[in-house]
């Protein structure tokens, strides 16, 4: 299970073609740490330097077809150095986002941006053509003359008001004595309570990556309030059971209450290790 997780982590932190190893010139190399990870590189690279980020925590460079890539050591209960997965993805996503901080802020301003269009100017016309000014009260009487009214103010082809229809000689309604002496109350009809969903947490976990090596396949999978996993077939995350992970597909199957979740990924390349 070490060899798969450590494959992992240096190919999730390769996919992108980074080199972003700082400077480490004053650090001090942790050669326990380095002795623990030698022996399971994959064949072709190499430690380049390390350096003690806690008491219990290391941080080992390696160098593998040109690119360099963080790898965290974590000193275990039992005193042995054992690479730390979680917080070896973790570098590698706050690497990623910060390269593309980068790319973003050399972008020059305004890239990307459609300028609105600007209005056209209206068109000139000389004084000339305009039409000349006129008397408002002989326009006014003119128009009524040829439209047969002399006052504007009085409404045309309005209907005369029809004369009231007479009431209707009705029998008064016949008075019901109420049912058992009591009138009835009518009483609120209460609202239905909604049923909790069971698979909630199942439906909050989203993949971030999916990774198989040899045989065996990994999801990198995260939820709300919680801290990204690796995770395969048969284990668990929070109070949902990983039921499957299909890397061809980008699918992690899940399981809670009784419901089965399917989670797929979006927008994330499959990394495909070496058997």
């Amino acid at each position: 299970m070490v060899r798969p997780l450590l494959l992992l982590g240096i190919l999730l932190g390769l996919a992108g073609g980074m080199s972003l190893a700082p400077a480490l010139a004053n650090a001090q190399a942790v050669r326990d740490a380095e002795l623990a990870l030698q022996p399971l590189l994959p064949p072709g690279s190499r430690i380049l330097r390390s350096r003690r980020l806690s008491n219990t925590e290391a941080e080992v460079w390696v160098e593998f077809r040109g690119n360099s890539n963080p790898v965290i050591m974590r000193l275990n209960p039992s005193g042995r150095w054992e690479q730390d997965m979680n917080a070896t993805l973790a570098r590698g996503a706050s690497q990623l986002r910060a390269l593309a901080r980068q790319q973003t802020a050399a972008l020059p301003e305004g890239f990307g941006q459609t300028a609105p269009d600007q209005p056209r100017p209206l068109p000139t016309q000389p004084a000339s053509i305009l039409i000349p000014p006129v008397d408002r009260e002989q326009e006014t009487q003119r128009a009524l003359s040829r439209a047969g009214r002399a006052d504007p103010f009085v409404p045309q082809n309005v209907r005369a008001p029809e004369p009231p229809l007479p009431p209707l000689d009705l029998p008064p309604l016949p008075e019901l004595p109420p049912l058992g002496g009591e009138v009835p109350v009518g009483v609120a009809t209460p609202l239905p309570t909604p049923t909790p969903d069971p698979a909630a947490f199942a439906r909050s976990v989203q993949v971030s990556g999916v990774i198989q090596i040899g045989r065996e396949s990994f999801a990198l999978i995260s939820a709300p309030g919680t801290l990204p996993a690796v995770v395969q077939a048969g284990q668990n995350y929070q109070t949902a059971q990983v039921a499957k992970v299909s890397v061809p597909e980008r699918q992690v199957v899940l399981s809670e209450g009784g419901e089965t979740v399917v989670k797929t990924m979006q927008n994330t390349t499959v990394i495909v290790g070496a058997p």
